[in-house]
């Protein structure tokens, strides 16, 4: 066997996981169904002195997004958001598991202080969604999405993440959007999902519109 047949034997065996079309539609479902869980559970808990029959809102949402076709919401969100992120996921899991691991508390939402990470990746995001939408326009020399297919791209994504570790040791990766963040790009480093660009796999419209109400709204909190 030569050199370029075993190169190329090893490139199909470690090729990247990228998904089949009938796996991305279970994978939107899935993926929306634990975001509108995590909806509805931050919503219940806002509105838990209203009546009880707003406890049961997260799990119909979570229901509703596995309902095929036009009938399921599912649908809707994709033709306006496409899939969730993976980082959009992983909070929307932490949302999940912070309610399970607090059920005497399950649909109160304690006021916490601003988390200057927290506050630092939202506008991260806010950023980066905006030079992306920039670049569909081609506003740049280069392509900034193109260049999210780049081992280079992740790499700084990577490098990014680091940095609450770098700067304020474990206490930083304690932080839920810290350890999302290393979740997803762990994730995409295995299977290069969804679309083996790194972008795809850290942001979305839908994440990019929460980050900005997100950022928003400090202000008025500190106010």
């Amino acid at each position: 066997m030569s050199v370029e047949d075993l190169w190329t034997t090893l490139a199909l065996q470690y090729a990247p996981l990228l998904p089949t079309t009938q796996s991305l539609q279970w994978a939107r479902h899935l993926l929306w169904s634990m975001v509108l869980t995590a909806v509805g559970l931050k919503l219940v808990a806002r509105f838990y002195r209203r009546p009880r029959w707003l406890q049961p809102l997260p799990w119909l949402l979570a229901l509703w997004a596995w309902v095929p076709g036009p009938w399921g919401v599912s649908y809707w969100l994709g033709l306006a958001f496409q899939i969730p992120s993976l980082s959009a996921a992983f909070l929307a899991l932490s949302v999940v598991l912070h309610r399970a691991s607090h059920r005497t508390s399950a649909y109160t939402d304690p006021p916490q202080a601003p988390q200057a990470w927290s506050i630092a990746w939202a506008a991260l995001a806010v950023a980066t969604g905006a030079l992306l939408v920039l670049d569909t326009f081609a506003v740049f020399d280069f392509s900034m999405y193109q260049w999210g297919f780049s081992p280079a791209a992740f790499v700084v994504a990577l490098s990014i993440a680091l940095l609450p570790w770098l700067v304020s040791g474990t206490q930083g990766l304690r932080q839920t959007p810290v350890w999302t963040l290393l979740a997803a790009l762990a994730v995409f480093l295995l299977t290069r999902w969804p679309t083996g660009n790194v972008w795809d796999a850290l942001l979305d419209p839908c994440l990019w519109l929460v980050s900005s109400a997100y950022l928003l709204r400090r202000p008025w909190r500190w106010g």
